[in-house]
């Protein structure tokens, strides 16, 4: 009875929804997973002899924050727990191996309730990462249509709001985990206990013990190049720095929707040698491109938390951005931030930082200090197991 009333729901769901998948059908084409063209991280983990399952759900699991933060838990908890991952679609090959991965997309809704009945997992893990305003009604109806299965299965369910976003209301949510302070504050629903956990970081691979070795003359970022964090104008903070200090050298590291548009966009200025355009970049690889700036540029319009930014500080480098979300959170302070889309402002701070060595490296050192103390993946991986330790049973 159960499983007729939830596939009646599922279908009324998606009935509901139809219009929205047509009129949005070229923007989801556009995000669906491709094929990955970088070398896969490869996980470390212990051999366990546990039986206890924990399934981790997420929208994709392509490279970014989300992904990462599931790998780092598959790391560091595998001799406590039999992990696997549940997702809608994913590249080929998959950029993190080796993950127990099951892939349902939103057509196999009843595949997966059978699924979920026959495994009977400890606990469901849902990384949610949807937003109110969303544009991924089909991810949105997938999650969506998640919590009603492991509510009608009586699973339980610890749900991580990973992006600015109220949590999903559900009577399977036993804890909600935010990822930082900024989202808790802004988003708690206060219908479950809440905790915050800043998303840790392996600072034994961002590792800089000579500050003074960084470029003097070199800036840059770390993303995917794609709507949730970015818009066009951000390319338009370097570009204005380099108009106002020609000898300055940009890198733009990651892949995604902007990426020819920036080229574009630096191209049309006539300074391309002053850019320069890595595409997707492995996790192995990522330290080697921070060592080549002094300055990370977080022009973003959002930010629930954004490992990049402890990255950077682990690695010494001085950070400015825009002053949203968790950015000031992360950094401690509001120094090296301005006010979201004033372009000159933030190309003026950046263009200080890198004309005072000595302020520079005083701020670089302070990250160093502050993002080893408060985001290391060993802080994150505790205080999950706290959490794993009360719910899963």
């Amino acid at each position: 009875m159960l499983k007729k009333t939830f596939l009646k729901t599922s279908s009324l769901l998606y009935k509901a929804h139809y219009k929205a998948f047509i009129a949005i059908n070229n923007y989801l084409q556009e995000e669906k997973p491709k094929k990955s063209s970088i070398a896969p991280y490869i996980l470390k983990q212990n051999k366990s002899t546990s039986t206890v399952k924990v399934i981790h759900v997420n929208g994709n699991f392509i490279v970014g924050g989300t992904t990462q933060l599931i790998v780092d838990i598959i790391e560091n908890m595998s001799g406590d727990y039999i992990h696997e991952v549940i997702v809608p679609d994913c590249p080929e090959p998959l950029p993190y191996q080796p993950v127990t991965i099951h892939k349902y997309s939103i057509y196999q809704m009843q595949e997966l309730y059978s699924f979920l009945e026959k495994e009977r997992p400890a606990i469901v893990h849902i990384h949610y990462w949807v937003r109110q305003d969303t544009l991924y009604v089909q991810t949105a109806i997938w999650y969506h249509t998640i919590f009603k299965i492991c509510e009608e299965l009586k699973i339980g369910v610890i749900q991580n709001i990973n992006v600015p976003t109220k949590p999903h209301v559900s009577k399977a949510v036993v804890h909600n985990v935010y990822v930082s302070d900024f989202v808790l504050r802004n988003f708690d629903a206060g219908a479950v206990n809440s905790s915050v956990i800043h998303p840790g970081s392996n600072f034994h691979h961002f590792s800089n013990k000579d500050v003074d070795s960084l470029p003097e003359n070199s800036i840059g970022m770390v993303y995917r190049l794609d709507k949730d964090k970015l818009n066009s104008d951000s390319i338009e903070v370097f570009i204005t720095v380099v108009k106002k200090r020609p000898n300055v050298q940009c890198y733009i590291v990651g892949g995604g929707y902007f990426l020819d548009y920036y080229k574009r966009r630096v191209t049309e200025e006539n300074i391309s040698s002053n850019f320069y355009f890595t595409g997707f970049v492995s996790y192995e690889d990522l330290p080697s491109y921070y060592r080549k700036m002094s300055v990370f540029v977080a022009p973003v319009h959002d930010e629930s938390f954004g490992q990049v930014t402890p990255f950077a500080m682990s690695m010494g480098l001085c950070v400015a951005g825009y002053n949203t979300g968790a950015l000031s959170e992360i950094l401690g302070s509001e120094e090296t931030l301005v006010d979201y889309g004033q372009i000159n402002q933030l190309a003026d701070t950046i263009i200080g930082l890198l004309s005072d060595s000595d302020r520079r490296k005083k701020t670089a050192l302070n990250n160093q200090v502050r993002a080893h103390e408060l985001f290391s993946v060993e802080k994150m991986i505790e205080n999950y197991k706290n959490i794993y330790n009360e719910y899963v049973v």
